[in-house]
């Protein structure tokens, strides 16, 4: 399956005298994500299942096109953390494709640069083998 949607990496949450809340861009990021949820009618899973994730980073504008063009479809090597990509993903498709992402017992993650930021995944169930 193939979201249109920049992926966000999971934060911490921020903690204050009064709340506790995430910040504004995951915040964002969890509301449009389960938008495009809302609109799949998919069986949820019951069992062990296996995690294909490509996200597409978003090509920042300020580079140059020579750059841009060099960096379109390469690994990213940015800041962003592939696990906190993997969770923010896992946790706003919960309850979606699976009860709870504990389900999920296998990950492949991959981060490249894109023209067009999106995640492409993929789910897959896995057999018990005893």
């Amino acid at each position: 399956m193939i979201f249109n949607i920049s992926p966000v990496p999971a934060s911490r949450p921020r903690v204050t005298r009064w709340s506790t809340y995430f910040p504004k861009k995951y915040t964002q990021f969890r509301k449009d994500f389960k938008l495009i949820l809302d609109d799949l009618d998919i069986e949820l899973s019951e069992g062990l299942l296996y995690a294909k994730l490509d996200f597409f980073m978003q090509i920042p504008k300020s580079w140059s096109n020579k750059k841009k063009a060099y960096k379109e479809g390469k690994y990213a090597d940015n800041n962003v953390d592939v696990d906190n990509l993997v969770k923010a993903c896992l946790d706003s498709c919960e309850g979606v494709f699976y009860e709870n992402d504990n389900q999920v017992a296998m990950i492949r993650a991959r981060k490249f640069y894109s023209i067009n930021g999106r995640i492409e995944m993929e789910l897959s169930s896995i057999k018990d083998a005893a």
